[in-house]
């Protein structure tokens, strides 16, 4: 099942602290987590946070904060950053 992919505050917003290569990546991961057919996007290194969202990708080096929305089929994305920037 196809979910869409929507941004919280637009991509510019998520994206601004990444490199363009950074979110070329990230994009491309997220267009496969929203069209894999036998793979729910909870099925893709997701994990419950109890932050700005309901949950977060873990994705090598960066942490991508979304809510799935199960309901519409929507992934709405609030930010993504390099783990580096994070945890400090």
């Amino acid at each position: 099942m196809a979910y869409d992919i929507s941004f919280r505050s637009g991509s510019e917003t998520a994206f601004e602290t990444l490199n363009s290569e950074a979110v070329s990546q990230i994009q491309k991961k997220l267009d496969r987590v929203a069209t894999a057919e036998f793979r729910s996007p909870t099925d893709w290194d997701y994990s419950p946070w109890s932050g700005q969202s309901n949950g977060k990708y873990n994705w090598g080096s960066y942490r991508v904060f979304v809510d799935i929305v199960e309901e519409e089929n929507e992934i709405v994305v609030h930010e993504a950053r390099h783990r580096e920037n994070l945890y400090r």
